[in-house]
């Protein structure tokens, strides 16, 4: 990361489609469920919508993830799989598909089994409620690191977080349960792609990157990665998108429940659970979307499990955007001075003549970015600053900021949610948007320019070194040291953390 070079292009769906496909033989690997035929690229192989557990259906709707059932012959892998039930977001529409346990593969063109390439896992955003690995690829990570990249999906919202009593499966931790379960189909068959199951690093975004705090507190998730990315995770914020206790989940289930009619012993209510549409309960859920803890899988939460060294020991990356929220609130423009004073009020409470103090509109091109500034520090940047000095003395650490305010903007791939951008907002480094520079992110305009195309090859590039190449890459973060590599339009650069903590006005958000 301390020289920022190389090329990155984003793809819409149908040109991932052609990047992925080519003249050569389509290529073939057995893995321990059968074998697949992928789709040969131009540098990269693809292999998509492998199964990684049984459908979650019926029966098995709010159970483990199953084992696959072996297949006879080769299994087409040419074509991606449908998303994760999802009541829709930005990015993409609602669905009611429950048979989604898949996951794609893209490795280099010349990998093959006995490589020992590096392998990097990553978990999709989206609040736990949305999101899919159809917008993404591994393609330019595979050929610019020759590393393997794996995005598994996992049950979302309802079906990912319900807690149900007496009914067995671990509930309220199905997040946790899909991801564990890709995890380990990784360990099982990623040899046979040319990976290392030894060397693997799990990455997530947003929710995503939640989701890998969750992991690190998890005591079964020892051993099936070697290193752990979180980029813009909410871990221990306190939002919805995190985990609650195991109390919260069965009281969320039964408002469900109580909302669809489903009444009487807890193996009735679950069996009238399972028997309901998937779109009803989509509907009626109102609970949050993350994974239980005070659990066999989730002992503790993340924040307790960090404050007695609990976790996976495993080197961490932390990162941040410098705009964290302020794509998210220009759908409040025009916003009058009042109305952002009212905003302010509406948000911080007691704390709003002290935010207003911090955040004064002068500062900012738009009122709305200026209550977006706020908004994303108190959730994401201050707490990843935290974060990262309490892991600090538990595990090696290294943070990011990224602060390319020339990133193309998020764009919402759901008509549903879809707002026209007023004039003038560009989002600055809004929250994901690394997203399209490592992994080809569709919600976000494009292209790329030549610039922005180094950059983004250079990221991937540290990306995968981290925690692997010696030097390190990235600077440390110790208490003796703590500093944040600031990747810019212009390359990285190196912040103290009182710098950054005083841009972010942490003192504010921290003093509790």
């Amino acid at each position: 990361m301390r020289r920022l070079r190389g090329l990155v292009v984003t793809l819409a769906l149908v040109a991932l489609s052609l990047a992925r496909s080519g003249a050569a033989t389509p290529p073939e690997v057995i893995t321990a469920d059968g074998a697949i035929r992928g789709v040969a690229g131009w540098a990269t192989q693809s292999f998509l919508g492998i199964p990684f557990a049984a459908p979650p259906v019926g029966a098995l709707r709010w159970m483990p993830p199953a084992p696959v059932t072996p297949w006879p012959g080769v299994r087409d892998a040419t074509r991606l799989a449908q998303p994760c039930a999802t009541e829709g977001f930005g990015d993409g529409p609602r669905t009611t598909n429950e048979d989604c346990l898949y996951l794609n593969v893209d490795r280099p063109a010349s990998a093959a089994p006995g490589d020992r390439l590096p392998v990097m896992v990553f978990i999709h955003g989206g609040g736990n409620f949305s999101g899919s690995t159809t917008i993404y690829d591994g393609v330019r990570m595979a050929e610019v690191t020759h590393a393997i990249v794996v995005m598994p999906a996992y049950r979302l919202g309802v079906f990912g977080s319900l807690a149900l009593r007496g009914a067995g499966g671990g509930g309220g931790t199905f997040i946790l349960q899909d991801n564990l379960a890709a995890l380990r189909w990784v360990q099982r068959n990623i040899a046979a792609f040319g990976g290392n199951p030894d060397d693997v690093t799990v990455s997530g975004q947003s929710s995503g990157g939640t989701d890998v705090c969750t992991l690190l507190a998890a005591p079964s998730a020892a051993g099936l990665f070697r290193q752990a990315i979180v980029q813009s995770g909410l871990c221990g914020g306190g939002t919805a998108f995190e985990s609650g206790s195991l109390a919260q989940a069965q009281a969320d289930t039964a408002a469900l429940a109580a909302t669809v009619g489903c009444t009487g012993t807890d193996a009735i209510v679950a069996a009238c659970l399972r028997a309901k549409p998937a779109g009803t309960v989509l509907d009626a859920w109102k609970g949050r979307s993350g994974t239980a803890y005070g659990t066999t899988l989730l002992p503790l939460s993340f924040a307790d499990a960090v404050a007695r060294g609990r976790i996976v020991h495993v080197p961490v990356l932390i990162g941040f955007t410098r705009d964290e929220w302020w794509s998210f609130e220009h759908g409040l423009y025009p916003l009058s001075a009042a109305g952002l004073q009212q905003q302010f009020a509406d948000t911080f409470h007691e704390r709003a003549a002290a935010v207003a103090a911090a955040y004064p509109v002068a500062a900012y091109p738009h009122r709305e970015y200026a209550l977006g500034a706020a908004v994303g520090d108190n959730l994401i940047v201050c707490p990843s600053l935290r974060l990262a000095g309490a892991l600090a003395s538990v595990v090696p650490v290294s943070v990011y900021e990224f602060a390319d305010r020339t990133a193309p903007p998020f764009k919402s791939r759901n008509p549903a949610n879809a707002q026209p951008r007023p004039p003038g907002y560009d989002g600055g480094a809004g929250h994901t948007a690394e997203l399209q520079y490592l992994y080809a992110y569709q919600s976000a305009e494009g292209p790329l320019d030549a610039a922005q195309r180094r950059l983004g090859d250079a990221m991937i590039a540290g990306w995968v070194a981290f925690g692997r190449v010696t030097p390190a890459p990235w600077p440390a973060y110790t208490a003796a040291d703590p500093v944040v590599e600031r990747i810019g339009a212009d390359g990285a650069s190196f912040v103290p953390v009182r710098t950054a903590g005083a841009e972010h006005h942490c003192a504010l958000w921290d003093a509790r």
